[in-house]
């Protein structure tokens, strides 16, 4: 969305009930009236618990060392070193990366839980690629 449709938005709505507008990039959510204070209360709590879990829970990036080809498993007949929701240690192989027909095993550096794989199998990468979202324990 560009800019001059967003500052018409603002005067179409300026002088009417709305009372939420939520805007990502791809759409614009507006809600009109009156909000009820339980609601108002309820939203308050959520963006409270949002916050808190997000300081308790800090998360670390496994990147890319090397350039290569991301491999989430041994062999394409074994089964992926880790699946998002599992519970990893220090040291765990979490992926290997194919560089020159050699197999480099990538290592967690922290104990924690997977939250994203963000390449896929047979996918190339460069070095500093993001590959995992680690939550830490």
């Amino acid at each position: 969305m560009n800019l001059k449709i967003v500052k018409e938005l603002i005067e179409l709505i300026k002088n009417t009930d709305v009372v939420e507008l939520e805007w990502t990039p791809e759409r614009i959510h507006i809600i009109r009236g009156t909000p009820s204070q339980e609601t108002s209360n309820l939203r308050a709590k959520e963006t409270e618990k949002k916050k808190t879990a997000a300081i308790e829970r800090p998360t670390v990036t496994i990147t890319s060392p090397l350039v290569g080809t991301f491999y989430r498993s041994a062999s394409p007949e074994t089964q992926p070193f880790v699946q998002v929701g599992d519970k990893v240690s220090k040291d765990k192989v979490l992926c290997v990366i194919e560089a020159m027909k050699l197999m480099n095993e990538i290592e967690s550096n922290v104990d924690g839980i997977v939250t994203a794989i963000l390449k896929q199998d047979g996918e190339r990468v460069g070095y500093g690629d993001q590959l995992f979202i680690i939550e830490e324990l």
